[in-house]
C-alpha cells in the first residue's frame, strides 16, 4: 500500500520545525490507499506529542523511555526498528543531523534497507522511488533509484515547505527494551548560537563573509541583524576564521536556509555557500569585488565596502517602516 513514516525531528525534548517538512514530503509521495505515519523517541515527550500534528498524518508511535533520553546510536537503532517494524512502512524518512547522520546508516544496514543521506527531495518515477540530493557542494544533482523493499532518507532541513498543522493525531506507545549501550556519554558541551530568530527558519538573514576582514569588524553584520529583527548567518570562511561559531553557517556544509530576504556581506559567493540559498527569494549582495559571484543570483547588488555600506542600507530600512 505504500505506507510511509516520518521520524520526528527532536532537539533538547523540543520538536523542530523540520518534521513539518517531512511530513509535506511524504504527503507528496504517499498514494494507492498508503498512510502517512509518524514517530518520535525520547524521554517525557508530552509536549512534542502534542505539538506532532501535521495534516495528512494517520496515527504516531511513541517510544517514551529514560534510555532515549540522551542521543546513543545503540539504543535508537533498536527503538526506531522496533517501530518500523510495526508499521511496515515503504520508505521512512528522517530530519538530517548529526545524529541522524550516525544512527540512520546503522539502521538502515540493520534492516537491509536502501539508504540516502542529505537528500533535498524524492519523487516516484515508473513506480520506483528515486532520491534527489545535490553534490560536490552544489556543483551537480545527483538522483539515486532505490530498490528494495524498505528504503529510507534524510532530507536536509530546508529542502521542502512545511505541511499544514492538522487535527490531532492518534497516539500508540511502542515499547522499549533496553539494550547494551556501547557508549557512554561523559559531558554534553551545548555551542553558542547567539540570539535572535533561529537561523533555519528565518525570514530574514544577515549574513557575512570573509570580506568582513577581522573579528572586530563582525559587529556590523550583528548590529545589522539585531536591528533588523533578522537571524545571523556565516560562510564556512568565516567560520573556520573562528569569528562566529558553526551554528551559523550557511551552505553545503551548514544550513539550508529558506529566507524571504538574505543580504550577504563580503561574501563573494563560493559554490559551498550558494547551495544553502537554494530557497531563499530575494538576495541582496554587498561586496567590494564586482565580479564576486554572488552577484550572479543576487536580485540586488552594490559594490562597495560593507563598513560604509551596511549601516546605511539598515538605516534605510529603518527609515522606511517607520513611515
Amino acid at each position: 500500500m505504500g505506507n510511509i513514516l516520518v521520524f520526528g525531528d527532536v532537539q533538547s525534548g523540543q520538536l523542530q520545525t523540520t518534521t513539518f517538512e517531512l511530513s509535506s514530503l511524504a504527503n507528496q509521495l504517499v498514494h494507492d490507499g498508503g498512510l502517512v505515519n509518524g514517530a518520535v523517541l525520547g524521554n517525557q515527550l508530552g509536549n512534542v506529542i502534542e505539538a506532532f500534528s501535521p495534516k495528512g498524518m494517520t496515527s504516531l508511535y511513541v517510544t517514551d523511555h529514560p534510555d532515549l533520553a540522551d542521543y546513543n546510536g545503540d539504543s535508537f537503532v533498536a527503538a526506531a526498528a522496533s517501530i518500523i517494524g510495526i508499521v511496515q512502512p515503504e520508505l521512512v524518512i528522517f530530519a538530517q543531523s548529526a545524529d541522524t547522520s550516525e544512527w540512520v546508516p546503522r539502521l538502515a544496514a540493520k534492516l537491509d534497507a536502501a539508504l540516502v543521506t542529505g537528500c533535498t527531495g524524492i519523487q516516484r518515477e515508473n513506480g520506483h522511488l528515486v532520491a534527489v540530493k545535490i553534490n560536490c557542494g552544489g556543483a551537480f544533482v545527483a538522483r539515486y533509484q532505490l530498490n528494495r523493499k524498505l528504503s529510507m532518507i534524510t532530507l536536509s532541513p530546508g529542502s521542502q515547505p512545511a505541511a499544514d498543522t492538522g487535527a490531532a493525531v492518534s497516539v500508540e506507545a511502542v515499547q522499549f527494551n533496553p539494550v547494551l549501550r556501547r557508549v557512554e556519554v561523559l559531558e554534553v558541551v551545548t555551542e553558542d548560537s547567539g540570539t535572535g530568530p533561529a537561523l533555519k527558519s528565518a525570514r530574514v538573514v544577515v549574513a557575512g563573509g570573509i570580506g568582513v576582514g577581522s573579528a572586530d569588524n563582525w559587529h556590523y553584520i550583528e548590529d545589522a541583524a539585531t536591528s533588523l529583527g533578522a537571524a545571523v548567518g556565516a560562510s564556512r570562511a568565516a567560520v573556520d576564521m573562528g569569528w562566529v561559531p558553526s551554528t551559523r553557517q550557511v551552505g553545503f556544509s551548514g544550513l539550508k536556509v529558506s529566507a524571504d530576504l538574505y543580504v550577504a556581506a563580503g561574501i563573494s559567493g563560493a559554490i559551498h555557500h550558494l547551495a544553502g540559498l537554494g530557497r531563499v527569494k530575494n538576495i541582496v549582495a554587498i561586496n567590494e569585488d564586482a565580479e564576486a559571484s554572488i552577484f550572479s543570483i543576487a536580485k540586488y547588488g552594490v559594490v562597495g565596502d560593507l563598513k560604509q555600506v551596511l549601516p546605511a542600507f539598515v538605516a534605510r530600512v529603518n527609515e522606511l517602516k517607520a513611515k
